[in-house]
């Protein structure tokens, strides 16, 4: 009920913008040529999100989109409020600005939770169908060329495990899992030139990481780095987080696996390594490097930074 009366507010909103278009031209940034245009391009927004905010299918999709557009329109908001201009005949004073603001925030939260995105999201509706591990990512480059992505798991359909995804110079990608059966299961999803069998030695303790295994032996140390605090849904993780993903990491956050299968990433804290060390085949990597090359395990990279990230993956 609340997302439809929502909705027709949008709409109506969005109505008056054809009707009354002059009342909105002052506070459009001068910047921005023919105010006329910019006016009735928010005014259509607004009532196409709203008419969408409406209908239960489309509710999540408008809820981001209504929440974006109201980050960006509060740009002819504080136009209005830092330029001292009037609206309809009336110059509104400091005190006035400053709540308008808050009840942007206010109305930004009520469309999240209407649209159940973050942070508001229950229990996802096909959790029961999903593999879910919860864990932490460590991923760096070396000066020997060599790339490595470390899943060290501590809850999983394997229960607690680690697992190796090793890309060479030269291209190639080997995958260390500790038994056949995780072996198998990441195989089917990501792609390997070669798979080996090894056990997997792990010990974590505060922000440090110590992997061996028959082929490598790894030490990581990383920051404390910065938390995301609040929840999260897959829908969310799926669209706006996926942006700031690609954008700021180079990363993506959901995807579709080699076998079909639907994955994200809903990453938790984010810490920048300080060291790292690979002893591989008794050689050693030399010092930490970006991830300057791909290593083409699947649909997303690792972060280019060497990195160490708390994640819980859910894959349908």
């Amino acid at each position: 009920m609340f997302a439809v009366v929502l909705g027709l507010a949008f709409i109506n909103v969005g109505v008056d913008h054809f009707i009354h278009p002059e009342w909105y031209e002052p506070i459009v940034p001068n910047i921005l040529p023919s105010a006329i245009f910019w006016v009735l391009l928010s005014g259509f927004f607004e009532a196409i999100l709203g008419l969408l905010l409406i209908i239960p299918r489309t509710r999540s999709l408008a809820s981001v989109g209504i929440a974006w557009m109201l980050v960006v329109l509060y740009w002819a908001n504080f136009n209005m409020w830092y330029n001292e201009i009037p609206l309809n005949g009336t110059t509104y004073d400091d005190i006035w600005h400053v709540v308008r603001f808050v009840i942007q925030i206010i109305l930004i939260l009520a469309i999240a939770w209407v649209g159940e995105i973050t942070p508001f999201k229950g229990k996802e509706s096909k959790i029961d169908m999903m593999d879910v591990f919860k864990g932490r990512i460590t991923s760096s480059g070396f000066e020997s060329g060599d790339r490595i992505v470390v899943g060290a798991w501590q809850e999983s359909p394997f229960g607690e495990f680690t697992d190796i995804m090793w890309a060479k110079k030269d291209g190639s990608r080997i995958l260390i899992a500790p038994t056949k059966e995780v072996a198998d299961y990441v195989e089917a999803m990501y792609s390997f030139d070669e798979i080996k069998i090894q056990k997997v030695g792990v010990v974590q303790q505060g922000s440090s990481l110590s992997v061996s295994c028959d082929s490598m032996e790894l030490d990581f140390e990383w920051n404390r780095g910065w938390p995301i605090p609040f929840k999260r849904s897959l829908f969310f993780i799926a669209t706006v987080e996926l942006l700031f993903a690609k954008l700021f990491f180079g990363t993506q956050t959901h995807g579709v696996t080699k076998n079909q299968r639907k994955e994200w990433y809903a990453i938790d804290r984010v810490s920048k390594l300080t060291k790292a060390s690979a002893t591989i085949d008794g050689t050693n990597a030399g010092e930490l490097r970006p991830l300057s090359e791909p290593c083409k395990f699947g649909f997303s990279e690792a972060p280019k930074k060497p990195s160490s990230c708390e994640v819980r993956t859910h894959i349908l």
